[in-house]
């Protein structure tokens, strides 16, 4: 059953219908293996999400990834919180070059999946590592709404987290090309924008605060419920020269090629 969001089982638990992950590849209850195609044409929050004019997929889209990999070793639990997330590379490419394919792996110990994202090696290209992170799966508790607010449209529809709020936390933090990695990111209602607007209104605050141990970011709602909450979050600057290699699989040359590039250039005269 497709469903656009978390709903109510008849002891009260939610769940959603996976959004990426296909049957896996591999699946013994402690490893798991997924080979995952994003398309366009089925996930608009991919093709709207643009970086230097190119789709890219989200932050959001990464992250809810993860969180179906880990619900798949326990569906009664919820993702709750990611931990040590790693964005090494942008997943992006111009519109004519999707779908594009990765491979993602997971491993449980207890309630915590480790998750990784990765372009697969092709054609001579080494594998590029998208994302990696730790979901740590528990019981949420669910408030009790006091009023049905009408549903309001959202770009991350049926995701097990909020997807806008949490994309527009991260845009207060840093740019989608510097964003290198959050340290722990807080997901209290595993549910997409439109399921908490229902249940807890459409307002949401969105503040960035220092503390001693550094920059953090909430997004609460009108009646002071936490729906996202980051704190460590990372940035750097990109290396095109470590890029161009890991799109290409050519090897840079080093101070030796450099080298030998002046000592050529002497010879000849120049």
């Amino acid at each position: 059953m497709t469903v656009n969001h978390p709903v109510p089982d008849a002891e009260g638990r939610r769940s959603a219908a996976a959004l990426f992950l296909p049957e896996p590849e591999r699946h013994d209850g402690e490893v798991a293996r997924w080979h995952v195609e994003i398309d366009l044409d089925r996930h608009a929050e991919v093709r709207g999400h643009l970086v230097n004019g190119q789709p890219t997929v989200p932050t959001a889209t990464l992250v809810q990834i993860a969180a179906e990999a880990a619900v798949s070793f326990a569906p009664d639990l919820a993702p709750l919180r990611y931990t040590d997330l790693r964005l090494p590379r942008l997943l992006r490419a111009p519109a004519g070059r999707w779908p594009r394919r990765v491979e993602v792996t997971a491993a449980r110990t207890g309630d915590e999946v480790r998750v990784r994202i990765e372009g697969p090696a092709a054609h001579g290209v080494p594998a590029v590592d998208h994302a990696r992170t730790t979901v740590h799966l528990g019981v949420p508790e669910w408030p009790e709404a006091e009023a049905d607010h009408p549903p309001v449209d959202h770009r991350f529809t049926g995701y097990l987290l909020p997807g806008d709020a949490l994309d527009s936390l991260l845009r207060k933090a840093a740019t989608p090309e510097s964003l290198a990695g959050v340290e722990v990111i807080d997901v209290p209602l595993p549910a997409d924008d439109r399921e908490l607007a229902r249940l807890l209104g459409p307002y949401l605050d969105l503040r960035r605060y220092s503390t001693e141990d550094g920059e953090r970011y909430t997004a609460t709602a009108a009646d002071g419920t936490v729906v996202v909450r980051l704190r460590g979050v990372r940035t750097a600057s990109p290396d095109l020269t470590t890029l161009r290699r890991h799109r290409t699989g050519a090897r840079t040359p080093g101070r030796a090629g450099r080298r030998a590039r002046a000592v050529g250039r002497e010879r000849d005269g120049g």
